[in-house]
This record gives structure tokens, C-alpha cells and sequence, in this order.
């Protein structure tokens, strides 16, 4: 079951200001903590951290004026007839105008690729049996 992250975010949308530009937002829905171990690896970065390091990284190569129009052109095309837009939605237009700006290793850091963690080995899972394991001397052979 999915929950709201406050009920204040029921009432109304909230925004991202990047600049004058106000982009309203669905409210975000979080599912419950999952004990995945693939989501535990990939951590999602907050939308506000995605901004801010999308918009320095851009604005360092004054490239600014770019992400501006692809924002427009983004508001143009609302999810609701209220003017809202998905969070993901948003997300992906930060990563689709950085990948055109940005070098690899920027993007990296912005977007990093995800983890896939490798399933335990059944072999290392199982301990050895006595029978391969060295014995160690007794009292009696170490006297001899």
C-alpha cells in the first residue's frame, strides 16, 4: 500500500522553483521501506538534490539558457488538465538535457548507474566439511 509523504501534500501540489520557473508537482507517493536488496543498492537522490546538481553542473558550462528552454517546452505539456506534472516525468527531462550537455562522468555523478548486486554463491554459503579441514596434532603426538 502506498502512502502520501504528508497530508499537507494531499491539499495541494507542490512546486519546484528553478529560477522563476514553477513546475507544480503530483504529490509524491512513497511505497514502504523494502528490504530488496536491489533497491537497497540503488537509492533513489531526492528530486531537489537532482535539481541542484543538474542545474550547478549545467550552469558551470553557462549552458544554462538550454535547460531553461527544454523546461519550457517540458511545461508545455502538463500530465493533468490542472497543470501538474509526475515527479519522473520531471526527472527524466533533467537527465535527457543534461546527457545532451554533460560529459560521462558528470552524468555519473548526477545519474549514477545502477547496482546489481551478485546472488550469494551456494558454494560459499555452506561451510566446509571436516574431512577437507588440515587436523590439528594431538597433545599425545606433539609430546612424541
Amino acid at each position: 500500500m502506498q502512502r502520501f509523504i504528508s497530508s499537507s501534500f494531499q491539499l495541494r501540489a507542490a512546486a519546484l522553483a528553478i529560477g522563476v520557473i514553477v513546475i507544480p508537482l503530483y504529490p509524491l507517493e512513497v511505497a514502504a521501506p523494502s528490504l530488496d536488496p536491489v533497491a537497497l543498492a540503488n537509492p533513489i537522490k531526492p528530486l531537489s538534490e537532482v535539481a541542484y546538481m543538474t542545474i550547478a553542473a549545467i550552469q558551470a558550462k553557462s549552458l544554462l539558457p538550454k535547460l531553461t528552454d527544454a523546461l519550457g517546452e517540458f511545461l508545455k505539456e502538463p500530465d493533468s488538465p490542472g497543470g501538474r506534472f509526475h515527479e519522473q516525468r520531471l526527472r527524466d527531462c533533467f537527465q535527457e538535457t543534461a546527457a545532451a550537455l554533460l560529459s560521462n562522468e558528470e552524468m555519473e555523478q548526477i545519474f549514477p548507474s545502477p547496482v546489481v548486486p551478485e546472488p550469494p554463491s551456494r558454494s560459499a554459503s555452506r561451510k566446509p566439511s571436516k574431512s577437507t579441514l588440515v587436523r590439528k596434532p594431538s597433545l599425545a603426538e606433539q609430546a612424541a
